[in-house]
């Protein structure tokens, strides 16, 4: 027997437009969204669901895919959107609620001293998301996109006044001094490390007997001038013996 007391708001599913499915938005045109465009539209989505009564929250990835307007190619793959997700994700913008699916919300430190407008028209939904400005919108060429890292591999970097976007994944790579860059290596690496030093894997410039820098004009003592084919050799010598006053061979 059901029970016929009122039911609470926040247990039942919000409801969302028909045909919400992401597997009929792959079918449709791709969308062109930069990473800054959809890191404005996550926060967007994500303000409006802070009183938890616009969708089920804490929002889901593929849900906030399906909000923010990615279409096509950027819908088939997360990668589009977790470069925005972890982008907010070190500011502070937005909070991982919980792993496996990955939920998010807006942080509190965002939202401690009051939150930006939204639009809440349906026919203009991004009426107002030039209003947000991020410090950062590219990602890192180095390192984690979040820029978190180990205690001890961003204490390395701190104290060789090195950017902490020069850092590697810490999981891969455990010598801070086994750096594929040049400039991050250094030409002393500690004892027991698998790296030669820097001295030894730049090129050496070419040398005669003497201990001379060889020209690049000069030929080696090794080269050996090209045979012709032998129709020329022919033909230069029947010219010289026609010239000569013989008979052509």
């Amino acid at each position: 027997m059901r029970a016929s007391g009122p039911v609470p708001f926040d247990t039942i599913q919000k409801l969302v437009p028909r045909g919400w499915k992401r597997s009929l938005m792959k079918r449709m045109p791709t969308s062109r969204l930069d990473t800054e465009e959809i890191m404005q539209r996550i926060v967007t989505v994500l303000l409006k669901n802070m009183e938890e009564k616009f969708r089920d929250a804490p929002m889901r990835t593929a849900n906030l895919m399906k909000e923010v307007g990615l279409r096509g190619a950027q819908i088939k793959e997360k990668g589009y959107i977790n470069d925005a997700l972890y982008l907010l994700m070190g500011q502070k913008v937005i909070h991982k609620v919980k792993q496996n699916p990955i939920r998010w919300e807006i942080h509190e430190e965002y939202r401690k001293y009051g939150v930006p407008p939204v639009s809440w028209d349906k026919r203009k939904p991004w009426a107002m998301t030039h209003l947000l400005h991020f410090e950062r919108t590219k990602v890192p060429k180095y390192g984690p996109i979040h820029g978190q890292y180990r205690p001890q591999d961003r204490q390395f970097l701190i104290e060789h006044n090195l950017p902490l976007t020069q850092i590697h994944d810490p999981f891969l790579r455990s010598d801070p001094f086994a750096v594929s860059d040049f400039r991050l290596r250094d030409p002393m690496p500690p004892k027991g490390s698998r790296r030669p030093p820097l001295e030894e894997t730049l090129p050496r410039a070419p040398k005669d007997k003497d201990g001379n820098l060889v020209q690049m004009d000069q030929q080696s003592p090794r080269w050996v001038p090209r045979e012709k084919p032998d129709k020329i050799v022919n033909a230069r010598l029947r010219a010289e013996r026609e010239a000569a006053g013989g008979l052509p061979a």
